[in-house]
């Protein structure tokens, strides 16, 4: 593998998106219905998350220190590590952003992708099996426990929240957004990792990914919540085809 283009932070994501992109040649165009309505179903989640998580108005919030030692990171952290359902949409080097979902319960994974209207699921089983599924090719492929140890448990590309951020670095208040951003700790990697959340609500609402190692990957539109368990379940694939 090589390092020099290995993303990080958000690795699974975009490995959905390539996954997601290959396959039937007549879905080569995304349309416009579903991403608007994967849109719809961010911003009413979001209303929800809002509810769900005491968040309140700016008037009832202490402001923001970026010299002081309260970190937004350490309180969703706090709240999510090892049980979140993050919604968002993925840009890579600028391009076009599409839906995506990553989902961490213990040692449960989930992620989805949908490009060009082909949805890509990865399913990280209790057993350790992992299985990458192509809604649109109606076929999937099969890795087994002892082929990949425990790497899932600790790469970002099955944790893009929490698994490679290392130390704080520096926070600042852009307006209505508060940045803060921490040294990426991956594989050796060198760069940084900056968070950014509303000033308001005090919400995530994006991770971008700093670093001349690896492709510029923004997350946006951010949608944080506990994990669904029925999102873990292995959907019936008796009737796809095994690529591997």
């Amino acid at each position: 593998m090589n390092k020099k283009r290995l993303t990080a932070v958000i690795a699974g994501l975009a490995m959905c998106v390539c996954l997601a992109s290959c396959g039937d040649s007549d879905s080569s165009q995304k349309t416009a219905s579903s991403v608007s309505e994967q849109e719809s179903s961010s911003q009413q989640a979001g209303s929800q998350g809002a509810d769900s998580t005491g968040e309140t108005d700016a008037s009832s919030q202490e402001e923001y220190d970026p010299n002081g030692d309260v970190r937004l990171y350490d309180s969703i952290k706090e709240q999510y590590a090892g049980n979140y359902k993050l919604t968002a949409e993925l840009s890579v080097n600028g391009g076009d952003a599409y839906p995506v979902i990553f989902e961490v319960k213990d040692d449960l994974r989930y992620s989805s992708a949908t490009v060009m209207g082909m949805q890509t699921n990865v399913y990280i089983t209790a057993e350790g099996e992992k299985y990458v599924i192509n809604e649109g090719t109606t076929t999937y492929d099969k890795y087994e426990a002892a082929e990949l140890g425990n790497m899932m448990l600790k790469s970002p590309q099955y944790d893009p929240l929490f698994a490679a951020t290392g130390s704080f670095v520096k926070a600042s208040v852009d307006g209505d957004v508060i940045n803060e951003e921490y040294t990426l700790d991956f594989d050796g990697l060198e760069g940084s990792i900056v968070y950014s959340f509303d000033n308001s609500t005090r919400a995530l609402t994006g991770v971008q990914i700093k670093s001349d190692d690896m492709d510029d990957e923004v997350v946006s539109n951010t949608v944080l919540s506990a994990a669904d368990d029925s999102d873990f379940e292995l959907p019936d694939i008796s009737g796809y085809t095994r690529n591997n």
